[in-house]
């Protein structure tokens, strides 16, 4: 498995920076060797998930997200899982993560720990949601 940014479960800020987020998932694919400019070739699938969390449910959703992180992380198509906090409002965090294809997607949402974060949101506490779903890409290919 490659290596991973740490993510800590206690009220210490993690982030990082735009930069630093481009250069992982850069890194990522790199590594998978399935990042190519050729059309025919599976790309690897990237969601990045911003939400903003009410800050009397963040324990609850730390708890939820340690869960889904560990579980992920263990997943054979799922290359990256990072749970990123924002150092001007500890409220909204960012999911970043990087599956080998459509189909390791489709397995993560069909996981035990997956059902922690779902049932997190259904209980409330989340106050937005946004979603990018992208693809890697390399220039170098």
């Amino acid at each position: 498995r490659s290596p991973r940014f740490s993510v800590g479960f206690s009220e210490q800020n993690l982030m990082l920076s735009r930069r630093a987020l481009t250069t992982a998932l850069l890194a990522t694919a790199a590594r998978t060797q399935a990042f190519s400019t050729k059309p025919t070739m599976s790309l690897p699938q990237v969601m990045i998930v911003k939400v903003e969390i009410e800050e009397s449910r963040i324990p609850k959703f730390l708890e939820a997200m340690k869960t889904d992180v560990d579980g992920s992380r263990a997943e054979p198509g799922c290359l990256r899982f990072d749970l990123l906090r924002d150092k001007e409002n500890p409220n909204k965090w960012v999911f970043f993560e990087v599956y080998q294809d459509a189909e390791a997607i489709a397995f993560h949402r069909e996981q035990p720990h997956y059902k922690a974060w779902a049932d997190f949101k259904a209980e409330g506490g989340v106050l937005s949601q946004e979603v990018l779903k992208m693809e890697g890409f390399d220039f170098k290919a």
